[in-house]
């Protein structure tokens, strides 16, 4: 962010000298500043201007890098420069006071971002760090079969009483495993039913 320079009058711009519109014996003078003020600055310079109440001012302006005033030629020296140098002195001395302020409220929000990512870094680091150092997570059993029903006839059993096969019959005993467990739960959802039956009568 830059620095606030002052603003000064540096020339009076003679060619631009007018017949006032107030009075016919007074002009209408033309103060060159060495830049055009930004509309801040105006603002603080007519701030203080309007806190004093003076007789003889008749009107002042400010355009294009010039302040404009209507005036008796006699009376500049005395009064109107005066006067408008205190307006211009307390305009800068503000304006000075507003951009240092405002640097170091820049400054300020900079400091607070750099402690915000130094947080956020260290906040980081430590969640890394944890993950690396944390040991393998136990793998997950597999969940127990469902036991089967008392009801249900164990396989040798069944395979015993069943009917003889035929020659060379090749007999798949995952095959007669899930049947017997098929028939062990059929007969405990019959078990299930006439019970709910016999309570719902």
């Amino acid at each position: 962010m830059d620095e606030f320079t002052d603003i000064v009058i540096v020339d009076l711009d003679v060619n631009r000298t007018t017949w006032s519109r107030v009075h016919s014996s007074m002009r209408t003078l033309h103060l060159k500043l060495n830049r055009d003020p930004n509309p801040e600055w105006t603002r603080l310079f007519f701030e203080e201007r309007n806190s004093r109440v003076e007789l003889k001012r008749h009107g002042l302006w400010i355009e294009d890098g010039y302040i404009v005033f209507d005036c008796l030629l006699i009376d500049v020296d005395d009064y109107h420069l005066p006067d408008i140098r205190q307006s211009i002195d307390y305009a800068n001395a503000r304006s000075r006071v507003l951009v240092e302020e405002r640097h170091a409220e820049v400054e300020r929000l900079r400091g607070e971002a750099r402690t915000e990512q130094h947080m956020l870094t260290a906040l980081r680091a430590g969640i890394r760090h944890t993950r690396e150092a944390a040991p393998d997570l136990p793998a997950v059993d597999a969940p127990e079969p469902e036991p089967i029903a008392e009801a249900a006839v164990p396989m040798q059993a069944s395979l015993e009483h069943a009917d003889p096969m035929p020659p060379q019959a090749v007999v798949d005993p995952l095959h007669v495993e899930r049947e017997t467990v098929l028939e062990a739960r059929r007969g405990d959802w019959r078990a299930r039913f006439r019970a709910a039956f016999h309570r719902n009568k």
